[in-house]
């Protein structure tokens, strides 16, 4: 039994999956700022913390 979907259901469907791929690739891209940020924070705690002693 093969299902056949109507063209707006297919185009609608591609939209889904376009903008579902592009939030991904936002979040991985801002889940890397953000760590990279993190890391630089916490570089410069650790390095006031070691010009103190």
């Amino acid at each position: 039994m093969e299902k056949h979907l109507s063209p707006e259901a297919t185009q609608t469907m591609m939209q889904v999956t376009q903008s579902s791929i592009y939030l991904m690739g936002a979040s991985f891209v801002l889940g890397s700022l953000f760590t990279l940020f993190l890391l630089l924070v916490l570089d410069f705690v650790r390095q006031t913390r070691e010009e103190k002693k």
